[in-house]
């Protein structure tokens, strides 16, 4: 969801040196490892890391507060609305808050709804 279908998921391969790395798929099943994406597609892969790890906690262990400062800050609009979303689910079971400086943020934030889609 926060690269807009432009990777359907990771897996884990290995690298010239035979070592484990992880890889984003493709939907046509292509691998892209970490050092061919760009910046914000290098974020939103250590954000999606996040999420899940977050999950996997608050299952067993409950909710706990998501503290995030400009993550946003290499997305694109698109690529940000998504990620708001998922942040507006996210803060339907525990508490979420985060800073940033960045005005467009704050306007598309202003432009969900309380299901976290925009209006």
């Amino acid at each position: 969801m926060l690269t807009q279908g432009s990777f359907s998921g990771l897996r884990a391969d290995f690298d010239e040196s035979d070592e484990p790395v992880l890889v984003g798929v493709r939907p046509d099943d292509e691998r892209v490892y970490v050092e061919g994406m760009s910046s914000g597609t290098r974020d939103q892969l250590y954000l999606a890391l996040r999420f899940a790890s977050l999950e996997k906690y608050m299952d067993s262990a409950g909710p706990m507060p998501f503290i995030v400062d400009d993550i946003l800050v290499h997305f694109d609009d698109e690529r940000s609305k998504a990620t708001l979303g998922l942040l507006a689910e996210l803060a339907k079971k525990t508490q979420v808050i985060m800073f940033t400086h960045h005005q467009r943020l704050v306007e598309q934030t202003q432009r969900l709804d309380e299901g976290g889609k925009y209006s």
